[in-house]
């Protein structure tokens, strides 16, 4: 009961947001948040493995990046899931299945605005 829910949670999310999400391809996208912003992006993905990053210049503030696959998974990626706080979070996707992948950036602690690139490669 309580996965249908969440797996009808993200579809719902995905769907409200999918209009407003700003289709990136591979191209690198530069923007600026705010602490409790979000910010969706979409990429058609067509290889079986493809790399997401998302850079900031301050490692102070604290960004995360949640990727949701065409089927409705997910997983949520903060700075220093690698081991280091460095403003960066560099996510390799293998096995991915061909579709439309959703990224969520969202600006968990930021003091006034924070500048980011996210960038998504196929290969």
């Amino acid at each position: 009961m309580r996965l249908v829910l969440s797996l009808g949670l993200i579809f719902a999310l995905l769907l409200t947001h999918a209009a407003a999400a700003k289709e990136i391809g591979i191209k690198t996208v530069n923007d600026y948040i705010k602490q409790g912003e979000s910010h969706w992006y979409t990429s058609y993905v067509t290889s079986h493995t493809f790399d997401v990053y998302l850079v900031w210049n301050n490692p102070s503030s604290s960004l995360t990046l949640t990727v949701y696959s065409p089927d409705g998974f997910s997983k949520t990626y903060s700075d220093g899931y690698d081991g280091r706080i460095d403003g960066k979070i560099r996510v390799r996707i293998a096995d991915a299945m061909p579709g439309y992948w959703f990224f969520r950036v969202y600006g968990e602690r930021v003091d006034g605005v924070q500048r980011y690139s996210l960038a998504v490669y196929e290969g």
